[in-house]
């Protein structure tokens, strides 16, 4: 954290502060330039202030460090707020009901694209994806890009497979492109396919990425959300844009709270390219370069998670893998020696051990001790889990896909494969060390719908009875250290935030109920009453 030369002080008085660090709870909390000096009783820390300082009675309200959202899609997010939900469909035929009623009371600008996310096909008659022919009766003067809820499959409408330039033979890289019975492209995309296509849709303007940056900032904040890594590339479309929006956001005072981009780079050409130019070193106090994101597989869900055994339902199916572990290698390799965390993108066990076997590949570099870290890191094993604390490989781990997966995990992957699955609890107690994310929009930005989902294990209707593989379930302590201390170590920043003691940011946020003993179904309605950046108040209500 750069050295602060401001004089600006603040104090929280009378409040109840939970510093998430030894020696536990406190009344007061003081702050001076950005950086906190003291935290105590209300006598010591009123001694420290001046005529100049800011002084906050709490009057008993509660007081966290700021929360950390480790994996998001900050600019999607945004766009989620205002576009079609899909997420309750439950047939093909409602979706189309949707897309058309959607159409009939929104205006596409001359153009433009429907965008829709949130479709699950378990959750639908048929249990079938839908395709071109369906988006078709939607609109086939309009292109269509419609999500699964993952967002690693995509549907697109006949319009927008010709604006692509989709035809027969079209292939990509690491990607599946769907066809029918004459070798058509029905429409349906897969993994890296979906990735090329947000990139190579017409790119959006400043003003509309602006305003969808905005838009998520804003939730985001009231959340008492203080700091996110976000994947922005492939919505943007070009790294140089990127550094665009978010250091004219930052030199126009408009972000309230830290942001690093993970770069989700093509491959090791883009990567040499992107190291050679500086890039992964550029930042300034709120906007930083973060690690490099590479994609190892797909999702549970389609059946594209890369497995080491074959699913149990779909015999022969091992799921996709992005790159090959030489590859891997090289990537790692590479980000690792200029100093750049790599964010490994793995559901699957079989990608999970690739993962690790690029890992132990480069240890011997010259550049090592970067702490890389494995992003979902769903299905384990305690074999895994050993290398990955052996090795000190981190997981940024998603809870509420924990409560969205559970009714498809056992058939799937049989009892055995599901008892090592989305286990957080085992992940803590092998010593590595976690912290958590939204992954928004494919679940709600809202860090306390994870919380939740972190103590319970049920979905939004309190099933299953005790909490899906219910020996996994965390405590409050645990499950709130995800997104404090968790969320800042696994970003490499613990050393400087996360927890509030003396030395480190005035990150903090305050809330009305005490979240250590608000019952478990009333977290998710939660929202920050205060929340302050380095040491400035960025939303008070």
């Amino acid at each position: 954290m750069e050295e602060s030369i401001r004089k600006d002080s603040i104090a929280l008085i009378n409040g109840v502060i939970y510093p998430m660090a030894y020696p536990g709870r406190a009344q007061a909390l003081f702050a001076r330039g950005g950086v906190i000096e003291a935290i105590g009783a209300d006598k010591e820390i009123l001694a420290l202030c001046d005529t100049k300082s800011v002084v906050l009675d709490m009057k008993g309200k509660f007081v966290l460090p700021g929360l950390t959202d480790t994996h998001n899609h900050l600019i999607s997010a945004g766009r989620s707020l205002e576009t079609l939900d899909l997420s309750t469909a439950r047939s093909v035929d409602e979706m189309i009901g949707k897309g058309r009623h959607f159409l009939a009371e929104n205006s596409i600008a001359a153009g433009g694209w429907f965008f829709a996310r949130g479709w699950d096909q378990n959750h639908m008659a048929g249990r079938r994806f839908p395709n071109r022919y369906d988006l078709d009766l939607i609109s086939t003067e309009i292109p269509l890009f419609f999500e699964r809820s993952c967002g690693h499959i995509a549907a697109l409408n006949s319009k927008a497979l010709e604006v692509l330039k989709i035809g027969p033979g079209f292939r990509i890289s690491g990607g599946v492109i769907d066809t029918d019975a004459v070798g058509e492209p029905n429409g349906i995309i897969s993994e890296a396919a979906v990735n090329w296509a947000r990139m190579n849709i017409p790119e959006h303007s400043e003003e509309t990425l602006k305003h969808w940056y905005s838009l998520a900032v804003s939730r985001m904040i009231e959340y008492g959300i203080t700091s996110v890594q976000s994947d922005d590339l492939e919505i943007v479309g070009r790294a140089q844009g990127v550094f665009d929006l978010y250091e004219a956001m930052e030199e126009e005072g408009k972000m309230p709270m830290r942001i690093a981009q993970q770069w989700h780079l093509r491959d090791e050409e883009a990567l040499a390219a992107f190291i050679e130019s500086g890039s992964h070193r550029r930042g300034g106090r709120y906007f930083r370069s973060g690690p490099l994101k590479i994609h190892v597989d797909g999702t549970l869900g389609a059946r594209t998670a890369a497995l080491r055994e074959e699913y149990s339902d779909d015999p022969g199916n091992r799921g996709v893998y992005a790159h090959s572990q030489g590859e891997l290698n090289r990537l790692l390799l590479l980000a690792q020696e200029a100093g750049m965390q790599v964010a490994f993108y793995a559901i699957g066990d079989g990608a999970i051990e690739r993962c690790l076997n690029a890992v132990e590949s480069a240890r011997n570099s010259a550049k090592g001790g970067v702490a890389h870290r494995i992003v979902h890191c769903q299905i384990g094993g305690a074999d895994l889990y050993s290398r990955m604390a052996r090795l000190g490989v981190l997981a940024d781990i998603q809870p509420a896909f924990a409560t969205s997966d559970w009714p498809i995990v056992i058939p799937r992957l049989d009892t055995e494969r599901a008892r090592w699955s989305y286990a957080w609890k085992s992940l803590i107690n092998s010593g590595i060390p976690v912290g958590a994310g939204s992954d928004a929009p494919t679940e709600s930005m809202n860090p306390f719908v994870g919380i939740r989902a972190a103590i319970l294990r049920q979905d939004a209707n309190n099933e299953p009875e005790h909490g899906w593989m219910p020996t996994q379930r965390l405590d409050r302590v645990e499950a709130f250290s995800l997104y404090t201390s968790g969320g800042a170590n696994i970003c490499g920043e613990l050393s400087w935030r996360g927890t509030l003691e003396p030395g480190k940011a005035a990150d903090f946020a305050a809330f009305c109920e005490d979240p250590f003993q608000l019952p478990e179904n009333e977290l998710p309605d939660l929202r920050a009453g205060l929340t302050v950046v380095d040491g400035m108040i960025r939303h008070i209500k």
